[in-house]
């Protein structure tokens, strides 16, 4: 076979297990590796996990591998940025994250695949090349580093963004370029906790259930109540920065190939939640919901609901968007309340 390999390596992870506690670390790590396997889903192939690094492959050749590799750095630095800002914990495993880092190497060549105990191998010079290109001398620790066989048909343009780094092994010479990843790092940790601003979204309603803030807050984040006012067969719930709502994502299953997916961008419970929704017609669609008490028992939710769409067919999606957002929200606030009436009557 031929294609890309491509090896994601977390920088910074021995000295950082070195000087941390072992449970947290551990967890840390694994939390960030399924991080970056699930931002390849469906574009690269996971051939090996190899401790803090992944070794993967695609038949794709092209430079929109950047694209995707710019896109994992950004979800493995926001994921980063949200363990930091989601725990409470002093240990310095939990203190200290902000210290890891992510670099890529990509080669093109040729590989094959065989089976070890049950586990997929790659075999090939190829392999043992992309391996090797690990142990480098590119300064810093944040980078895509690709070989000239990789690059070759990749635009001049983006080949211009590379900075020369050839490589010398025992082996010989290996023309190889690399791209500094940190000025997406530091986008990303600058990056403002998005909501939707009352005064310029797209839709705005009110509405009132009959419980507590922390009530309400649970029938909209438990993945099982929202199975049931959203009437779907299942809700495949993926927690977020150490096991909090920041980054956990709401995989709501409509039918066979139909999928919604509700990611929480932002989080103070019981007040104030954040969600990014892919929806038809408009694309990106972000909802804030704004809780506050306005009794012992009784709840008033203000929602924010905003999408960016252009051309000349905005207007005509702009009010179909509309119309079935307002139509679900109504039909889904009067499950809830429901539910909570239910459920106060039962625990009487």
């Amino acid at each position: 076979m031929e294609g890309l390999l491509v090896m994601a390596d977390i920088s910074g992870y021995t000295a950082f297990v070195a000087g941390t506690e072992q449970d947290h670390s551990q967890e840390i790590l694994a939390e960030l590796m399924e991080a970056i396997s699930r931002s390849f889903g469906g574009k690269l192939t996971v051939d090996q996990v190899e401790g803090d690094a992944l070794c993967c492959t695609t038949d794709r050749t092209d430079v929109g591998v950047v694209d995707w590799l710019r896109e994992t750095y950004r979800v493995f630095h926001r994921r980063l940025r949200d363990i930091r800002s989601a725990t409470t914990c002093p240990c310095r495993a939990c203190a200290t994250v902000q210290n890891l880092g992510l670099k890529f190497v990509v080669h093109r060549g040729s590989f094959s695949r065989y089976e070890v105990a049950g586990r997929v191998q790659l075999h090939g010079n190829d392999v043992n090349l992309v391996h090797r290109l690990l142990k480098n001398t590119v300064p810093g620790h944040e980078y895509l580093l690709a070989t000239a066989a990789a690059v070759t048909s990749w635009p001049d343009s983006v080949r211009a963004s590379f900075v020369a780094a050839p490589q010398q092994y025992d082996l010989g010479a290996v023309d190889a370029s690399y791209l500094d990843l940190r000025p997406v790092r530091d986008a990303v940790w600058t990056e403002k906790t998005p909501t939707v601003d009352p005064a310029t979204a797209k839709i705005r309603s009110t509405a009132r259930f009959p419980g507590t803030p922390e009530v309400v807050f649970r029938h909209f984040t438990d993945p099982k109540l929202r199975q049931i006012w959203m009437g779907v067969p299942r809700v495949d719930f993926h927690p977020g920065a150490r096991g909090s709502l920041v980054g956990a994502e709401y995989h709501c299953i409509h039918g066979e190939n139909q999928k919604t997916v509700f990611k929480v961008l932002g989080c103070n419970a019981p007040k104030e939640i954040t969600m990014q929704i892919e929806f038809p017609f408009v694309g990106t669609v972000w909802r804030t919901d704004r809780a506050e008490a306005e009794g012992p028992a009784r709840t008033r939710v203000d929602t924010a609901i905003s999408w960016n769409i252009k051309g000349i067919r905005a207007p005509v999606l702009n009010f179909m968007a509309t119309r079935m957002l307002r139509r679900y929200g109504a039909l889904y606030d009067k499950r809830v309340a429901e539910m909570i009436q239910a459920s106060a009557r039962a625990s009487v």
